[in-house]
């Protein structure tokens, strides 16, 4: 996050010297700094969404295995009940 601010910025440089406005805005505009700022904002946001997708998914897998084993063992439990009334 901090590196995606300071791109956005300009250099602390400019306070210093402020002559060098001038250049800044030419490398700037030269590089098309904002535009490929924006364009990295948006993929950084992809990738987020993404990854909290795939966490999703995954923590979906863990609570539906867990829900599978507690379905086990109230079948067991069932059995047991069962075989224990039928044996006595």
């Amino acid at each position: 996050m901090v590196g995606r601010v300071e791109v956005g910025e300009k250099p602390e440089i400019l306070w210093e010297k402020p002559d060098l406005e001038v250049l800044y805005v030419r490398l700037e505009d030269e590089y098309e700094l904002h535009e490929r700022q924006l364009a990295l904002d948006r993929n950084l946001e992809v990738i987020g969404r993404t990854a909290e997708t795939v966490l999703d998914l995954l923590q979906a897998r863990r609570s539906l295995r867990v829900e599978w084993y507690i379905v086990i063992l109230i079948v067991m439990e069932l059995l047991l009940s069962l075989y224990e009334k039928f044996l006595k």
